[in-house]
C-alpha cells in the first residue's frame, strides 16, 4: 500500500450520500468546535457551522482532485485577478456541491430557515465590479462545466 493510500478521505461523500451525514457533520461543528447547545446557539453560529462543514467537504474533494492531478500530471489553469465582486458564497457553494437541499432539510428539522441563515453571511463587496465580476463569472462557468 502506498503512503498516500493510507490517508482516509472521510468526507468525500459528505453531502452526496445522505442528509444524515450532513447533519452529523453540522452538529459536530456546533457541539465540538463552537461548544454550543440548543439554548445558546445563534443564527450566526448556525451559519459558521454550515460553512465549516462545507469547507470540510471542499477540502476533501480538493485533496482527491490534487491526487488525481499529480498522478496524471495534468495541466492546470490559474486565473489571477486583483479585483473580485463575488458577493456571498455559501448558497452558491452548497448548490455547486449539490448539497443545498440536504442543508435546507436539516435546518428545517432543527427549526431554522436556510434563507435566514444565508443572510448571516457578510457581503464581501470587494472591487468595483467590471473585471472582478467577469472573473467571478468565468470561475463560476468553469465550475458549472466541471472543468478541472
Amino acid at each position: 500500500m502506498k503512503k498516500k493510500d493510507k490517508f482516509p478521505f472521510l468526507f468525500t461523500e459528505f453531502f452526496k450520500s445522505s442528509k444524515d451525514l450532513f447533519t452529523r457533520g453540522f452538529i459536530n461543528r456546533i457541539q465540538n468546535d463552537m461548544v454550543k447547545g440548543k439554548d445558546t446557539v445563534t443564527k450566526r453560529d448556525i451559519f459558521e457551522a454550515i460553512s465549516l462543514a462545507t469547507r470540510d467537504r471542499m477540502a476533501s474533494d480538493w485533496l482527491v482532485t490534487q491526487n488525481k492531478y499529480n498522478s496524471y500530471n495534468g495541466k492546470k489553469l490559474y486565473y489571477l485577478s486583483l479585483e473580485f465582486l463575488m458577493g456571498r458564497l455559501l448558497a452558491n457553494t452548497l448548490i455547486n456541491l449539490d448539497a443545498f437541499e440536504n442543508s435546507r432539510k436539516t435546518l428545517s428539522e432543527l427549526g431554522y430557515n436556510i434563507s435566514e441563515i444565508i443572510e448571516e453571511e457578510p457581503d464581501m463587496g470587494l472591487g468595483n465590479g467590471g473585471l472582478g465580476r467577469l472573473a467571478a463569472c468565468f470561475l463560476d462557468s468553469m465550475a458549472t462545466l466541471e472543468l478541472p
